[in-house]
């Protein structure tokens, strides 16, 4: 089975691979609540295995998927969408925890911090001789905090060049990609990428009672296997093309 993770590569494959198609795909998340069907890392747990298939098609690497460092107190739907406490109910959650400074930093801090790892991941793959680095931003909030940080790159380097986007920005404007939260589109994603972290048994019976931490059209009428592939087949293609662009700019920029 061909490799495609830069991680379990030896020296001498890396080199070959690195010669035919120097980009990196690198898959952001987080842990978060999706609902009582879908797995908690849904996130990152999407954006990895994208990133798996864009290597795996582009002929380029895998890289290891970043799941910590964003905020904990802002963007997350156990924080800024629960005002019900539904979510926090599911989870065994208590309120004190989600204090806007619990470790001594604010919101704005900790996404100062979360923009440094960042730009310090891409200053790695700079060394690495990696000329396209494509971020897929599995978690939405990160993208407004990623791209800031992709054209500070860019502007500083031009043997690497760098594009933040969440899944439905690579592939071409097309309804057969959307975004929302565990609702139709999440859940198709993971439910064809890994299916064995989606459960929709978990809503036997119960067709009529409100989704606690969903936002979107409601999976258990519109989520399927079917849609998540045909959306995920568009998307890595995406994601290759985003990537052959990259090469050719930093090429030019070189020649």
């Amino acid at each position: 089975m061909e490799k495609v993770r830069y991680e379990e590569m030896l020296p001498h494959e890396i080199v070959a691979r690195r010669e035919a198609f120097p980009a990196a795909f690198i898959g952001l998340g987080g842990l978060e609540w999706h609902g009582e069907h879908l797995a908690v890392g849904n996130d990152a747990l999407k954006a990895e295995k994208l990133c798996e298939l864009a290597a795996a098609r582009s002929g380029g690497f895998a890289f290891p998927t970043l799941w910590y460092g964003e905020p904990r107190v802002t963007g997350l739907m156990e924080v800024n969408h629960d005002q019900e406490g539904g979510i926090r109910g599911h989870m065994g959650f208590t309120s004190e925890k989600l204090s806007a400074s619990y470790f001594g930093k604010t919101g704005e801090e900790q996404i100062a911090f979360y923009q440094e790892l960042l730009f310090h991941v891409l200053v790695q793959m700079n060394t690495l001789e990696m000329k396209a680095v494509c971020l897929l931003c599995g978690h939405y909030p990160i993208h407004g905090w990623a791209n800031p940080v992709a054209e500070r790159f860019n502007a500083q380097f031009k043997d690497t060049k760098v594009f933040a986007g969440i899944e439905f920005h690579y592939p071409s404007e097309t309804p057969d990609v959307g975004g929302d939260h565990a609702a139709k589109w999440e859940t198709s994603y993971l439910w064809y990428l890994r299916p064995d972290c989606v459960d929709m048994s978990v809503y036997l019976n119960r067709a009529d009672e409100s989704l606690v931490g969903v936002g979107g059209i409601d999976p258990r009428k519109e989520a399927s296997i079917e849609v998540g592939r045909k959306a995920c087949n568009l998307i890595v293609e995406g994601m290759k093309r985003k990537a052959e662009q990259l090469i050719a700019e930093v090429n030019t920029a070189l020649a």
